[in-house]
């Protein structure tokens, strides 16, 4: 069994969400396609996507993860990787020192417009951020959802709208699996 395969078969076992198979390889195919060279992502969870993404193109992966533990655990999946600078921090905190062809959003799902006006200063020229998770189909299915998950339905909605409202970025919403978004600045 490979790498990518162990830490996706520890972050299932320990549910701790992973990108999903059909995004990854989008993301995948578009760091070849588009030249990507380095990449900011946040929310590392175990480093599963941090790694599959290590395996294309791109020269440096730096992946922002708040908890300690899962610090750890993708610390020591990824020690060997020359190519993954993995910090201990909370996104909001963090400050990048330098710009990133693109970043990936997989962090907390109610605070992604606030990511977003924070990070997108830090895309190089013709850099994009792609986020995914954006419709939380997920929730479909279930007849009585709880206060906090009608709140975090509630603040992704809005926050789709706002993507597609925004006159700063041009956004292109890709419905598949659970919804892509690619941002990318207007010219000023």
């Amino acid at each position: 069994m490979n790498l990518l395969e162990i830490i996706k078969q520890q972050s299932q076992k320990d549910n701790v969400p992973i990108v999903r198979d059909d995004t990854l390889t989008f993301i995948n195919k578009y760091i070849n396609e588009h030249g990507i060279k380095t990449v900011l992502e946040i929310g590392t969870a175990y480093g599963y996507s941090a790694y599959a993404m290590s395996l294309t193109n791109v020269r440096q992966i730096v992946t922002i993860e708040k908890d300690f533990n899962s610090f750890t655990i993708a610390s020591s999946f990824l020690k060997d990787s020359n190519k993954i600078m993995i910090i201990n921090d909370n996104a909001f905190d963090y400050i990048p020192v330098k710009s990133f062809d693109l970043i990936f959003i997989d962090g907390p799902k109610s605070h992604q417009e606030q990511l977003i006006n924070k990070y997108i200063n830090c895309l190089n020229p013709n850099g994009a951020i792609i986020v995914d998770n954006i419709f939380l189909r997920k929730f479909d299915n279930i007849p009585n959802l709880t206060k906090n998950q009608k709140s975090l339905v509630k603040k992704v909605t809005e926050f789709r709208n706002w993507l597609l409202t925004n006159k700063k970025i041009k956004t292109k919403i890709l419905d598949f699996d659970d919804g892509i978004a690619i941002i990318l600045p207007c010219s000023s």
